[in-house]
């Protein structure tokens, strides 16, 4: 008979059929077909479930492990670039800082020129520019006009007649003085006289004449400057505040006190040192008269004032072309606009008609980014943040650029990697863990492939015994159904021929009962085990009296088949708990084996002893014995031998499960010892109880 698939079976299983027919044959397919349809599904779902996944794995981890290199290096990039974006934030921060803080002062009508410090740490001078590009304050333009000691109206004597009146105060100086005063051409010369000839009256104690002196040359000198750039009225108040402070202290130090205030508050002259060295030396006159506090602050105020003087100074080349560059329309709004020289960063804006230009200190900003750039550094991983200047170029390893303009025109940052090494290192440890892991994951799928396999194996060897279960166990029952059904016809209808055959058919009959029974008993068990079902009475008994009536009930069907069944169970065993009928069934389950797969030996050997904490029963045969590698599975259910010799034998591979199981149940154990060829021994091992205790 064909096989052929249902129409629910559709056409995979038609093609299946048909493949298997033309290989194996009809008859192998027909009786195959639903334990390889089976084994087709497992094979799709496996395929579907763990073969695509593990190769898809593999593909795309080999995938990224050849990317890992870029990625390692996109990542510092993205930590650089992150970095970046934060110091050039922090960046703005300040300079907008810087920005607002003039705006407000402008707002406010204050001068940004006063301290300038104050709104900038890196502010080093601010300069006031009018609509024409003319320096308006805090400081004035040099002068080209102020003598030197080379100028050609100091003639020999005059220059003579100074030095000297600086130096003496005799009468016939003093009229040469006096002279040169009178004589002198010139607003300069003869500013330079009288202030001679004043000094020389002090000196020579004429102190109202010279009072007189100096007070008109600091009504009439006010802008005069002499050889040196003093202006001659801060001089002549000098001197008289020094002269006043000794004969009349109060007055000294109020016209002291007024003389630095008023030329720390006055228009310096670019280039020209007089007027902070003039209200230097009045504030050390002042030293041991005016108030600590007063002396703390306006000597404060005048470095302050110095130090612009200084940088304005130094910035006057510069400060010439921005002057060039600022007259014309002021731009709208309060916008900044930098620029870098060569010495400072210049930072100027409008407001009305007047331009404000900012001296920024290069090494102040340096130091100040540096700071930024170490603070967003901190913790960075493998990338750091440089500043770069316009004077130096970017390293070859430079990942990511970012410019400072508008603020500083020129300037940069950069992100790069800390050390090459130590990237490089970091990349094959990634790529290293990348593949581990890969490598982990395929082989867990191919362990659980494996397993799966496995596993779908074995569900499918216990099907097949299963069927071969059901098939046996129909034979099993029909032979011995069999030999009673005949036997008892021939019995009804007479054709036994004499007692003999009769008795003969009678003991056939009792044996096939005896087989057919102990056959449903173990299917019965089988199946409440099965269930969980199974319970024994377990109780106190001399295991050798179960032992000896469960042998004496098989005697008769063993002597019968012409087997020697030789009992050696010595008298006053130790008292067992067990459940006599169950520990029954094992001993005729394992005679019965003895019988059939050791036939050809005709011996069956019962052996009871008392081992150290057990009471070991011992059921051999000479027979054909087990192999070793089948051993360990010949308690599974289901289970029977691939040997053809134990296959000429039916059974249905459960019975040594059974045994296996009620002997757990009594806490004892079934071991086996077999040789191929030589016959097998199975041993019950029954625990013996301790004195006073009781099982269930």
């Amino acid at each position: 008979m064909t096989a052929r698939p249902s129409r629910k079976q559709g056409k995979g299983s038609w093609l299946l059929v048909t493949l298997l027919s033309r290989w194996r044959g009809r008859a192998w397919t027909a009786a195959h077909l639903d334990e390889v349809q089976q084994l087709l599904r497992f094979a799709s779902l496996f395929v579907l479930t763990v073969a695509v996944p593990g190769l898809a794995l593999g593909y795309f981890g080999l995938t990224s492990v050849r990317s890992e290199s870029l990625r390692v290096e996109s990542e510092i990039r993205d930590s650089g670039q992150r970095m970046i974006d934060a110091a050039w934030s922090q960046t703005q921060v300040f300079f907008n800082e810087f920005e607002d803080a003039t705006r407000t002062r402008l707002a406010a009508g204050r001068s940004p020129l006063e301290n300038p410090r104050e709104i900038s740490p890196a502010l080093l001078v601010a300069f006031r520019l009018d609509h024409t590009g003319q320096l308006a304050a805090p400081f004035a333009p040099p002068s080209p006009d102020i003598p030197n000691e080379h100028s050609p109206w100091f003639s020999p004597n005059r220059r003579e007649a100074v030095t000297v009146g600086q130096e003496s105060s005799g009468t016939e100086n003093i009229e040469r003085l006096r002279d040169e005063a009178t004589s002198a051409r010139g607003v300069y010369a003869s500013g330079q006289a009288r202030y001679a000839l004043g000094r020389a009256l002090l000196r020579s104690n004429q102190a109202q004449e010279a009072e007189r002196v100096l007070l008109e040359i600091i009504e009439e000198y006010q802008t005069v400057r002499e050889a040196h750039g003093f202006r001659l009225a801060d001089l002549a108040r000098l001197k008289l505040g020094e002269h006043w402070l000794t004969q009349t202290p109060t007055k000294g130090i109020r016209a002291l006190q007024a003389l630095s205030q008023s030329l720390i508050e006055a228009k310096w002259v670019i280039g020209q040192g007089g007027e902070a060295a003039v209200a230097a030396r009045a504030l050390e006159l002042l030293e041991d008269h005016a108030s600590r506090d007063w002396l703390a602050t306006t000597r404060g105020r005048l470095a302050e004032k110095t130090r612009q003087s200084f940088w304005a100074d130094q910035l006057m080349n510069e400060l010439t072309l921005l002057q060039l560059t600022a007259a014309g329309v002021p731009s709208e709004g309060t916008e900044f606009f930098y620029r870098v020289s060569e010495q400072v960063v210049w930072a100027t804006t409008w407001w009305g008609s007047e331009l404000f230009a900012f001296a920024l200190d290069e090494n102040v900003l340096q130091s100040q980014l540096d700071s930024i750039v170490k603070g967003v550094s901190r913790g960075g991983g493998d990338a750091e943040v440089r500043v770069i200047n316009p004077q130096e170029e970017p390293p070859e390893d430079t990942f990511e650029r970012q410019t400072l303009a508008p603020y500083l025109p020129g300037w940069a940052l950069i992100s790069r990697p800390i050390d090459a090494e130590v990237v490089g290192a970091l990349k094959t440890t990634r790529i290293r863990q990348q593949v581990a892991i890969i490598l982990l994951s395929l082989l867990v799928i191919v362990v659980g492939g494996f397993l799966t396999i496995r596993m779908v194996r074995r569900e499918l060897d216990v099907a097949r015994m299963k069927a071969d279960f059901a098939a046996n166990v129909s034979h099993e029952l029909r032979s011995p159904i069999t030999q009673i059904r005949l036997k008892g016809e021939s019995l009804q209808l007479g054709l036994a021929e004499d007692e003999a055959d009769r008795s003969e058919h009678y003991d056939i009959i009792v044996r096939e009962s005896e087989r057919l029974s102990r056959l449903v008993d173990n299917v019965l068990d089988f199946s409440a085990i099965e269930r969980g079902a199974k319970r024994y009475d377990r109780r106190p008994g001399n295991v050798g009296d179960t032992v000896r009536a469960a042998v004496e009930a098989a005697r008769y069907n063993m002597e019968t088949r012409g087997l020697t069944m030789e009992v050696d169970i010595p008298d006053g065993l130790p008292i067992v708990f067990h459940d006599p009928e169950a520990i029954g069934q094992v001993v005729q389950n394992l005679v019965s084996n003895a019988a059939k797969y050791g036939a050809e030996g005709g011996w069956i050997g019962i052996k009871a002893r008392v081992a150290s904490r057990s009471v070991d029963v011992a059921i051999s045969d000479r027979g054909i014995g087990i192999a070793s590698e089948e051993l360990p599975q010949i308690f599974e259910k289901f289970y029977r031998s691939d040997d053809p010799l134990a296959r000429k034998e039916k059974g249905t591979g459960i019975g040594l499960t059974i045994c296996q199981y009620i002997m757990t149940a009594h806490q004892g154990a079934l071991s086996v010892r077999s040789a191929k060829g030589k016959g097998t021994t199975f041993t019950l091992h029954f625990p013996i109880r301790p004195p006073g205790e009781s099982g269930l």
